[in-house]
């Protein structure tokens, strides 16, 4: 039984969404991939493509590790762990995936799981790689055993699981991988679109920033906390998500201009990738953003969202920029 979930890409919002505006992400054609086969021995063996044996439990043991790390959970949520110290081994987000889904759906623990996971997402890249991961296998996992998920039963096993990682439920993520599309959210408040326009997307890489998310959402805390910009986020998003389900392409290239405008005010978008971003318009008519946090000291910002009628290869090839063609995902996770 196979699996796959695709990724994502931050199409606006990825600060002003701590301030209450929306933000717009879409489901990428990027995935992860898992198959599920059947073993005599009654446990689960994990393998990590190009890392072999990631993890293993029997099944008669699952519950048992369901509930210690709930409990661990609970001491972090008391402020008596850490959330790294919650999953201490790797592999046991996806144990306790499966151990999940065993409990809620009272499954047999007779013969065992080989469960192999491929993901082409790459890591630490704002894709979303964890909850693509964590939904293709529950979805491998069902299917194997003939559970009937939907959608929303889907989201919920793995929004739950992510919290694990995260130390709250997850929301975004799961429900872009799980549904797929476009998904928008607002304080919390989530909305699916399904039906998506083709457009001409890339995805390059300016390489990985020497700061984190989190030094980067601090530092433009402590510059733009209180100020007024946010509304101007705002009102780009909404222009944008109009513009894209519309495929009013000039009007989707001038609000994601001016959101990278935006994000290059508020100390987000280093040098270079600002001068990469004046020569897509000068010499391609194209427009391109940051889709992360982006970086404020050093000159990467990770993953640029780029908006071009015709290839940007060259150009990227120029900077050393590595470049992907994009297109949307409008199934979410499925068996294949």
């Amino acid at each position: 039984m196979r699996a796959i979930a695709p990724g994502k890409i931050i199409i606006s919002g990825e600060h002003s969404v701590v301030y209450g505006s929306p933000a717009l992400a879409v489901a990428v054609n990027i995935h992860a991939h898992c198959e599920v086969r059947p073993m005599l021995e009654p446990s689960v063996h994990f393998y990590l493509d190009n890392y072999g044996r990631l993890a293993e439990c029997s099944l008669s043991e699952l519950e048992e590790l369901r509930l210690a790390i709930d409990e661990s959970y609970q001491a972090y949520l008391l402020g008596q762990k850490q959330i790294v110290e919650v999953l201490p081994k790797p592999g046991q987000l996806y144990l306790y995936a499966i151990a999940g889904l065993f409990s809620a759906h009272d499954l047999p623990v007779g013969s065992g799981l080989e469960i192999h996971l491929k993901s082409d997402i790459p890591m630490r890249s704002g894709m979303g790689s964890s909850a693509a991961t964590v939904a293709a296998v529950l979805a491998a996992v069902a299917g194997f055993y003939g559970v009937e998920l939907d959608k929303m039963a889907l989201f919920r096993f793995t929004s739950h699981t992510e919290r694990l990682q995260h130390g709250c439920n997850s929301t975004i993520d799961p429900m872009v991988t799980v549904h797929g599309g476009l998904v928008r959210m607002e304080n919390a408040q989530v909305e699916t679109r399904e039906e998506l326009p083709e457009l001409n997307w890339y995805l390059v890489n300016s390489g990985e920033p020497e700061v984190s998310t989190g030094q980067c959402v601090a530092e433009v805390r402590r510059k733009f906390g209180k100020s007024t910009i946010w509304n101007e986020f705002h009102s780009i998003i909404t222009g944008l998500e109009q513009a894209f389900l519309c495929r009013d392409v000039g009007a989707l290239k001038e609000y994601l201009f001016r959101n990278h405008q935006l994000l290059v005010d508020i100390g987000v978008v280093p040098g270079t990738v600002q001068r990469f971003v004046e020569d897509l318009r000068s010499r391609y008519n194209a427009v391109g953003k940051v889709s992360g946090a982006g970086a404020v000291f050093g000159e990467k910002a990770g993953f640029l969202l780029v908006q071009s009628d015709e290839p940007v290869t060259e150009l990227c090839q120029e900077y050393g920029f590595p470049v992907t063609r994009l297109q949307c995902d409008p199934l979410g996770v499925r068996l294949c």
